[in-house]
């Protein structure tokens, strides 16, 4: 578990409208209120703010199903540093890609022979403290991933599932978070399970529905076959996270950008991989019942070609988030 971490543990309501609203926020210490000042944030601000989306939810004619506590919602709005428009335009995007992509977000689960197996190759872990900036750090090792065993699926649900642990602590929401890839075993073989519609619409969904502060994307040991895959993914994505892309040429030069001692022993670090595997692995077991509850969350797809979800075009947005703000500002 990730040290100065604000972790919350326990299942979590889905229901559009509860009876009551979860409002418990976390206590942060001044160097993140302060963080959360620079995006917009005041005690005032984030009430109206929470009480505004939950309203938008409530009247959403196709949000059946949809969690309204206050970390997950703050989650959406500290992303989009508390603009309105910005925030329900994500949310929706984000619960749209959770019921397209089943595949993909569905069953977060632990006990998910694939996923414990994931783990336990030490594939994806959260290294052990945050970094000066306050920031969660997040690695991947590739050896963790063997193609003869393991879907593309399965690497994927792990991105996923890391992101819904952390993306609603205080911390990550306020200060971001970084994601470090080690590549170098990464052949044409595991290339090969991910498909070009794959590439796009893994892309849509960080551009358009991650709700995540990703502040910067490090790449180490990159064989040339992964780095045309790279390439094609970062023409893909938006500006904002092509310039936080750095990609290394040894190991020498990622300690310049991360402080070494953070790192797993085998790249420089302290603490084994595996023992950073294993810790997270009890994290998943904690956070299993909030993790599978998302799963009930609901939002009625519609067939609308002019949805600007989904053709990037603003033809649509009267249908979209949008035209459910101006509803609830009419009503």
């Amino acid at each position: 578990m990730t040290e100065g971490v604000g972790f919350r543990f326990g299942e979590v309501r889905v229901d559009k409208v509860p009876d009551v609203y979860d409002d418990e926020v976390s206590e942060m210490s001044q160097f993140y209120r302060d963080l959360a000042k620079e995006l917009g944030e005041d005690e005032l601000s984030r009430k109206q703010s929470i009480q505004q989306l939950r309203e938008w939810i409530a009247k959403h004619p196709h949000i059946k199903r949809c969690r309204t506590d206050a970390p997950f919602l703050l989650r959406f709005l500290r992303t989009k540093k508390y603009s309105f428009i910005q925030t329900a335009k994500t949310l929706e995007s984000y619960l749209t890609g959770r019921i397209k992509h089943r595949k993909w977000f569905n069953n977060l689960d632990i006990d998910e022979p694939e996923l414990s197996m994931l783990i336990d190759a030490c594939y994806l872990f959260p290294l052990p403290r945050l970094d000066s900036k306050g920031r969660a750090v997040f690695f991947s090792c590739s050896s963790g991933f063997d193609a003869t065993k393991n879907t593309i699926v399965g690497p994927i649900k792990m991105i996923h599932m890391l992101g819904e642990i952390f993306y609603e602590t205080n911390e990550v929401q306020c200060a971001g978070c970084v994601w470090i890839f080690d590549m170098e075993l990464i052949d044409m073989n595991a290339l090969g399970l991910l498909t070009i519609q794959d590439i796009r619409t893994l892309a849509e969904l960080v551009n358009t529905a991650a709700a995540a502060r990703i502040r910067e994307l490090h790449f180490i040991n990159t064989p040339a076959v992964s780095r045309a895959i790279a390439n094609l993914v970062l023409q893909l994505m938006s500006d904002k996270i092509r310039s936080r892309v750095f990609c290394h040429a040894s190991l020498e030069d990622l300690h310049s950008k991360v402080d070494k001692s953070l790192l797993p022993k085998e790249f420089g670090g302290d603490i084994p991989a595996a023992e950073l595997a294993a810790t997270y692995k009890e994290l998943c077991r904690k956070m299993r019942p909030r993790l599978l509850a998302l799963d009930e969350m609901e939002i009625e797809l519609i067939d609308n070609p002019n949805d600007v979800w989904t053709n990037g075009t603003a033809a649509g947005m009267e249908e979209g988030a949008i035209g459910s703000f101006r509803k609830l500002q009419v009503d």
